[in-house]
Order: structure tokens, then C-alpha cells, then sequence
């Protein structure tokens, strides 16, 4: 078989090289296109490799902790009732709290925007809404200059 034959036989077997090459031209090395990758030459060809996802404990767990939020309970009604007759949005960053509370398994946490802003919390509607909850004895607030809120949950000592 000649050079000519060779090179034009490689080059259609990989499938990355010129197929016209003429004699006394130099190989060409594996380089992608615009449309292709390195790993679409190497791990796509005909060879036969074949890429696939095993799924572990942790991808499982990853799948079932991004499902969605969920609010985990109990929590007694009248707490829920004295957050619900505060004004403004008291309610919904009471259950804010109780959420990220149980969700971190600590007794004070920060509370993240991005579930504040899924619930309808603005900065201010929070400033206010944690004054309230505070006052009415449902959470602690520790405040810090140039640290995020810290909050808690009070124990309540009557809840009949």
C-alpha cells in the first residue's frame, strides 16, 4: 500500500483528518473544529467507548433534596395564630424561620434572600416583619453590625 493510500485510509478510520492528503504531506494532528471537541473526537468515535451516568447514594440524595422546599412540622397553632395577627408579611418570615431552622437542624440561623425572595420578602417587609415577631415574644433576633440577622426561635412558655 502506498503513502497515499495510508493516509487517506487513517484519516477516514479516525475521522479528523484530511481524506484528499497527497503524497509527502505531513499528517495532521487530532484539532477540533468549530463543531467539535476534543472529547467528541476521542470518546464519540467508532472505537466503541461509551459514556454514562452511574448513579450514586449522593446524586440520589442530591435529586431529593432539590425537589423543592417543604415546611416540616409540627408547629403549634397558636404560634401560627400570634404570627398570623401581627401585620404585614409576619407570617410568611415566621415560617421562613421555622423552615430554615429545621432545614439547617440548628437553633440560629441567617435567613438566605433567595428563600425570602420565593416567599414575597423584601428587605424592609423583613426588617419590619422580624421587629414584629420579635416584640410578640415568637423569635430572638441577634443583630450585629455588618453581619447578616441571626434568628431563633422562642420557646414558647404557654401555647394552650
Amino acid at each position: 500500500m502506498n503513502q497515499a493510500n495510508t493516509s487517506q485510509t487513517f484519516a477516514t478510520m479516525r475521522g479528523w483528518c484530511r481524506t484528499n492528503a497527497k503524497e509527502g504531506s505531513q499528517q495532521c494532528e487530532p484539532v477540533p473544529s468549530n463543531n467539535e471537541s476534543y472529547k467528541d473526537i476521542f470518546f464519540n468515535s467508532n472505537i466503541g467507548n461509551t459514556e454514562r451516568e452511574i448513579e450514586t447514594e449522593v446524586s440520589r440524595g442530591f435529586k431529593r433534596r432539590h425537589k423543592g422546599r417543604f415546611l416540616k412540622g409540627p408547629i403549634p397553632m397558636p404560634l401560627i395564630a400570634a404570627a398570623a395577627k401581627l401585620p404585614g408579611q409576619s407570617l410568611a418570615l415566621y415560617l421562613a424561620v421555622h423552615h430554615q431552622t429545621a432545614l439547617a437542624g440548628k437553633q440560629q440561623v441567617t435567613l438566605p434572600s433567595g428563600l425570602l425572595v420565593e416567599m414575597g420578602i423584601n428587605r424592609d417587609a423583613k426588617a419590619r416583619g422580624l421587629r414584629h415577631l420579635e416584640n410578640a415574644g415568637l423569635i430572638r433576633v441577634e443583630r450585629v453590625r455588618g453581619r447578616s440577622v441571626r434568628v431563633s426561635l422562642s420557646i414558647p412558655h404557654d401555647t394552650d
